[in-house]
Formats: structure tokens, sequence, C-alpha cells
């Protein structure tokens, strides 16, 4: 028996041994320190960053100071949506149908359907001699009077609108401009209208409505010089042709070496060469 027992044993396996060298290196590593863990979050961070998602809690003192002025906001609300109430409550006390309108306008309701199940059209209509006859007389003038002008406004901008369409395809055929020079030039506009519209005006916007307001004095003011210039012109050429008549006498003699001093030219005859160089319609 003791020798089957020897023979069915099972071998345990063997604890490997670490060489001494081994194990003194093993000891002397640093110990294993465990990764820090993140800090915790503050328990009003959630609710902080949703009432204010633009602002930043980084600290137990930022987290604090949210709190402060979220509280500050709950009760200033509160208190508003208390006086609120006070007034709703004494509408309705004071006309329970406008309360009985606004209960079916909140199941479904349109205005005028709750309206037509609560008000006779005729209860609207204010008689003299009613508490609130000039009350009522004053808004619906004012209502009338909004209407109308509210109207006539949008007539004259589909008016305006229709005579703006026109205008435009007019001058772009008159210019004989291509669908992407017209593209560009109404860019420039549109550009330009838009910053004045909010407020912005460049030295480049005075420059281009200055030229475009002055251009007909420009015009005429050029042409009279150019008028001028002419006039000048027949006057010099006619005192050339007297010149080259002579007046019968001969002619002074003079010195084969001396050279005639220049002449400096005057404020008309610069003008004239002024006027000459410059194409006065470009």
């Amino acid at each position: 028996m003791a020798e089957e027992d020897k023979i069915n044993e099972t071998p345990s396996e063997e604890t490997p041994v670490v060489p001494a060298e081994e194990q003194s290196a093993i000891t002397a590593e640093e110990p294993v320190t465990p990764e820090e863990a993140p800090p915790a979050k503050h328990k009003y961070a959630d609710r902080l960053a949703s009432a204010y998602p633009d602002k930043k809690f980084d600290t137990d003192e930022d987290h604090d100071k949210g709190m402060d002025e979220y509280l500050k906001d709950l009760e200033g609300y509160k208190e508003k949506g208390k006086a609120a109430s006070k007034k709703l409550v004494s509408l309705f006390e004071s006309e329970p149908q406008v309360g009985e309108i606004v209960r079916d306008m909140l199941n479904g309701a349109t205005f005028r359907e709750a309206l037509a199940r609560h008000i006779s059209p005729e209860d609207l209509v204010a008689i003299e001699g009613d508490p609130d006859y000039e009350g009522w007389t004053k808004n619906k003038t004012a209502r009338e009077e909004g209407a109308a002008k509210q109207n006539k406004f949008k007539e004259e901008y589909s008016a305006n609108i229709s005579l703006s369409e026109q205008a435009v395809t007019a001058f772009v055929e008159s210019k004989g401009m291509s669908e992407e020079d017209a593209d560009a030039f109404f860019q420039k506009f549109d550009d330009m209208i838009a910053d004045i519209h909010n407020g912005k005006i460049t030295p480049e916007h005075l420059e281009a409505i200055s030229k475009a307001l002055n251009y007909d004095t420009d015009i005429l003011s050029a042409t009279d010089q150019g008028r001028i210039a002419g006039r000048n012109e027949n006057i010099v050429a006619g005192k050339e042709a007297v010149s080259t008549k002579g007046d019968g006498l001969p002619a002074p003699s003079r010195s084969s070496d001396t050279e005639d001093a220049p002449v400096k030219p005057n404020y008309m005859d610069e003008m004239v060469r002024k006027t000459k160089n410059r194409d006065v319609f470009a």
C-alpha cells in the first residue's frame, strides 16, 4: 500500500528559486506608488455648468461664488413670479372671461375660437358713456392708424422693389455690363450700404459718394477749362500769324552766339498745358 500511495501521488510544482543577487535587486527597487485619483467633482458642478454654460468653475471658491449668484437669480425670479401671479389672479378675478379664454387657448383653441366662445362681438364695442369708452376709442384709433401706416409701407416697399429692378436692369444694359461685372459692381454697392447701415463710414465711402454727387459739377468745370484753353490757343495762333508777316522793317541783327533768354510760362500757359495733358472725362 505504501508503494501504491507513492505511485499515485501527483508531484507538486516546484517553486522557482530566485538567486540572492536578483532578490537584492528587487528589494532595492523603489516602491510602486498607485496613480493619483482625480479630484472629486464639486457637488454643484453640474448644476452650475447647466445654469451658466459660458462660465468656468475651476476651484471651490469659484463654485461657491457661482452658487451665490445662482441663488440670487432664483430669489429674484421667485419674487418676480409672485408679483406676476398676483397681477394675473387679480385680472382673472375681475374679468373671468379672460381666464377662460386663456384656458381654452392652452388647450389648443385659437384666439378667435376662444373669443367666440366666451365673448359676443357687440360686447367688444364701447358705447359713449361707458367708463372705458375714452380709452377704447384711443386704442382703436391707434390700432387703425398703425395698420394703415403698415399697409402703406408695404405698398411703397413693393413699388420701390419693382422700380429698383427696372433701374438696375436699365443701368446694366446702358453700361454694357456682363453678368460677372454687374455682380461685382452691385456687391461693392451692397457692401457699402451694409457698412453705412451698421454705422460704419470709411474714407473710401465718402470719396465714392463725393465723386458721385459732384460728377456733373466736375465735368462742367473741366469743360469750361477746355474752352478757355481753346480760346487761349486761338489767341496764341493769331499772334504767331501776325508776327510772321512782319512790319516791313528789317529784322534786327544779333550775334550768332547770343541765345534767346528762356521764357517763363505764366499761369495761363501752365493751365493750358495741364488741360491738354489731362483727359477731363476720365
